[in-house]
């Protein structure tokens, strides 16, 4: 059995006549006019007759009692059909027949037909019936409307001979997008090109589809199913739920089942169903046409189910259509700071008055745009923890430590509520934490820093947890572990390039990694100008790292270079104890040692080992070594990296790129 089973004016009688064409067919085009068993079965028994004579003629009474029907007048027609030969049956429509006993009747064909008949059924609807068995048999054949949407060149040469001219392709390729390559909204469109002279614009979609989707769908279905369908246009993804809440129809549920098991105009995704795009805005038309008062009603009622539902994007669209800027604001500040900061301006900008807290979201936005001059305006006259938050950021910025490190402890002290953190906390810690990096407790605020940039990460805050591993970076290499700070270096740089414009570059973590970079290849690049200006102290901090690593390779010209654009980075501004002292270059643990542990082949292939979840046994059988030798190989990593455990080696290894290949160990030491 072949089955088609695509939305009205996919396509399905086309295909079905072109392979049909050089053969022997009998046809039969249903109707719901027909829809009862003499009426269909009549139609069935007089499209085979002439491929077999010995088909029988029962009168209709006959046809229409079900007993009779299924068990003589369908194996009478079987047995016929077997000596006929080869023969074709098309039955199109299928999705218009609902009478049990004619269907209970295909099912018994369809199932039993000998194997020179080849049943072709077409369907607008999920196919029922012996279609499982058939497919679990192997013999079914399918095809849906992912097979029948048109491509682009079909597209194309569709238009073309529809419209009298060759129509070129980009506007083939507009059109095809708009219709998903549906065949009979690009032939209708492909026809109003007729009348537009090349280039021009065509409207979407053309008054003859909106036509087509009245007759088809609107004049096809119940009262209650097409207010159901006009009332949920105003919802990309359609469930249950989410119908019956937002139509306030009773039993929408059920009515939007049915109408899913009758249409394939329907299409199901991970978590309900979804409307052809364009038979949504043909009902999208139609209900502001008929119920212009309902619209905004049912925008507004989406926008509170998809809030509840923690779909705020969708929220924040609805109230925007349903003309609630209050409720439009809401939802946007509760996307953050997940939310894409430039997104988030742009939604804060259309709405005239906002509340203190999205001032505060607003700055921070800027902040992660890169902008604190904007972010200032945008604070002005604004007060409590997240405004000071902020405003600790822009002090960094201005190189105020102390007020920095005042607004920070502020905002700590004004969240005294249990449960999870809200999002300036994290902003409050991050600049708190760089502040004692540049004021010499980097001892003491390392770990905090790392906390916060994993917290800070998992909500989805990229711009604070990119700040707090460049600080981190820097109270690494303050507090004499190179390694770990090449690793967070790596880890900061990791995020930012994930999407550079959520968050500023990370200026010590560049820095970083090119001196490392530069350790490797005997000659230290100069640091990095970044288009976003960076805090003072960090790029003070970037620049001595650079005068630092020139020195070490006798390149004075470069390390008075360095220095001088420290000096200018830091103009009028306090130095703070640690970069005072690096100024004369007395790091507070030694100065760093950028350059690569140097491993031994032995050693490498050890340190590589650890990476998987071998034991230490295992690893000296696959080496051929004694286990002894393997734990004297992995004193000797340990040592070099300056590591405390295996994960802590395998990490430093890979920062430091004594190791590429990294895996989590599972095994035991």
């Amino acid at each position: 059995m072949i089955l088609v089973a695509a939305p009205r004016g996919a396509g399905k009688t086309v295909l079905l006549a072109q392979w049909v064409a050089p053969r022997r067919c009998a046809w039969v085009s249903l109707s719901s006019h027909d829809d009862s068993p003499a009426g269909v079965w009549s139609a069935v028994l007089e499209s085979v007759r002439p491929y077999c004579a010995d088909v029988p003629t029962p009168p209709a009474a006959l046809l229409d009692d079900e007993t009779t029907l299924l068990t003589e007048i369908i194996p009478e027609l079987l047995n016929a059909l077997a000596s006929t030969g080869s023969l074709a049956v098309v039955l199109d429509g299928l999705d218009v027949i609902e009478d049990p006993v004619t269907r209970a009747a295909l099912d018994e064909f369809v199932r039993r037909a000998p194997d020179t008949v080849r049943v072709l059924l077409a369907t607008a609807r999920r196919p029922s019936g012996p279609v499982a068995a058939l497919r679990a048999a192997g013999r079914l054949a399918e095809f849906t409307e992912e097979d029948l949407r048109l491509d682009l060149a079909e597209t194309r040469q569709l238009l073309s001979a529809t419209a009298g001219r060759l129509v070129d392709r980009a506007e083939a390729a507009a059109l095809w997008r708009g219709y998903e390559g549906w065949a009979t909204g690009l032939r209708l469109a492909g026809m109003a090109l007729r009348n537009q002279p090349p280039g021009a614009p065509l409207p979407y979609p053309v008054p003859s589809v909106e036509d087509f989707f009245r007759a088809e769908v609107l004049e096809r279905v119940t009262s209650r199913q097409r207010r159901l369908l006009l009332y949920s246009s105003v919802l990309t993804e359609l469930t249950p739920d989410r119908c019956a809440e937002v139509t306030a129809l009773p039993a929408a549920g059920e009515t939007l089942s049915t109408l899913a098991a009758s249409s394939l105009l329907l299409r199901r995704t991970g978590s309900g169903l979804r409307c052809h795009p364009v038979l949504r805005l043909v009902l999208s038309s139609v209900l502001t046409a008929e119920h212009p008062d309902a619209t905004e009603v049912l925008h507004a009622r989406a926008a509170e189910r998809l809030r509840q539902e923690g779909d705020p994007d969708a929220a924040y669209e609805h109230a925007r259509m349903a003309g609630l800027p209050d409720v439009a604001i809401c939802t946007a500040i509760e996307t953050w700071p997940a939310a894409h900061p430039h997104t988030l301006l742009a939604r804060l900008d259309e709405v005239p008055t906002m509340p203190a807290e999205a001032h505060a979201i607003a700055a921070a936005a800027e902040l992660a745009c890169g902008h604190p001059a904007r972010a200032a305006t945008r604070l002005a006259g604004s007060d409590g923890g997240p405004a000071l938050a902020v405003r600790a950021w822009l002090a960094l910025h201005r190189g105020d430590l102390a007020a920095a490190q005042c607004d920070a402890m502020r905002a700590i002290a004004t969240h005294r509520q249990a449960g999870a953190q809200p999002w300036w906390l994290f902003m409050a810690d991050a600049a708190l934490g760089t502040v004692g990096v540049w004021e010499g407790q980097a001892a003491d605020v390392v770990e905090q820093l790392a906390v916060t940039a994993r917290d800070a990460d998992g909500l989805g805050y990229r711009d604070v947890a990119v700040r707090a591993l460049d600080a981190r970076t820097a109270g690494l290499l303050l507090a004499g572990d190179a390694t770990a700070a090449l690793a967070s270096a790596t880890q900061a740089v990791a995020l930012h390039e994930l999407d550079p414009t959520r968050c500023v570059a990370p200026v010590v973590a560049t820095a970083c990694l090119a001196a490392r970079a530069g350790a490797d290849r005997v000659r230290i690049p100069p640091p990095t100008a970044t288009l976003v200006p960076a805090a003072p102290h960090a790029e003070a901090f970037s620049a001595l790292l650079h005068a630092h690593s020139t020195s070490a390779l006798g390149d004075a010209r470069h390390r008075r270079r360095a220095h001088a654009q420290a000096r200018a980075a830091l103009a009028d501004l306090r130095y703070g104890p640690v970069l005072a002292n690096l100024f004369e270059e007395q790091w507070p643990c030694g100065a760093p040692d950028l350059r690569p542990a140097v491993l031994s082949d032995r050693e490498r292939a050890v340190l590589r080992a650890l990476s998987g979840p071998l034991t230490l046994r295992e690893i000296a059988a696959e080496l051929h070594v004694s286990h002894n030798t393997v734990k004297t190989h992995v004193r000797s990593v340990f040592r070099k990296l300056g590591a405390h455990d295996r994960a802590d080696a395998v990490s430093r290894g890979a920062a430091c790129g004594t190791v590429t290949d990294r895996a989590a160990p599972t095994g035991g030491a």
